[in-house]
């Protein structure tokens, strides 16, 4: 993940969330808010009640949008017309386009299997 980063930032992220403390961990946090940032998860622990069926409706809705998307780039990759005129480049773009889709769909499959 992007430690460095969030470690550059830590006072303006416990100030934004109201945190206590940041802790980090390769881990699935249990009982927590999940929020996706790139590849990257960060588990909010909170002594207020989570409502979990709000967060799984939006975590479920970012799910389908990337699905859809990942179908659009699939389909895409798959036109042999589109691979064989598309510059070199352009193909790279959309293979990376889809390894980031895939990559985050499974973080947020994760996340929906811990709520």
């Amino acid at each position: 993940g992007n430690k460095d980063l969030y470690q550059s930032i830590e006072n303006i992220l416990a100030n934004q969330v109201n945190a206590e403390s940041i802790q980090y961990t390769t881990a699935q946090v249990a009982n927590t808010i999940t929020v996706v940032v790139q590849k990257d998860k960060i588990y909010i622990e909170s002594t207020a009640d989570i409502d979990t069926t709000a967060q799984k409706q939006k975590l479920q809705k970012d799910l389908d949008h990337l699905k859809g998307f990942l179908q659009s780039v699939n389909k895409k990759l798959s036109n042999e017309k589109f691979v064989q005129n598309a510059k070199p480049e352009v193909i790279a773009i959309e293979k990376k386009k889809k390894a980031d889709a895939e990559e985050k769909i499974k973080l947020i499959e994760e996340s929906l299997s811990t709520l």
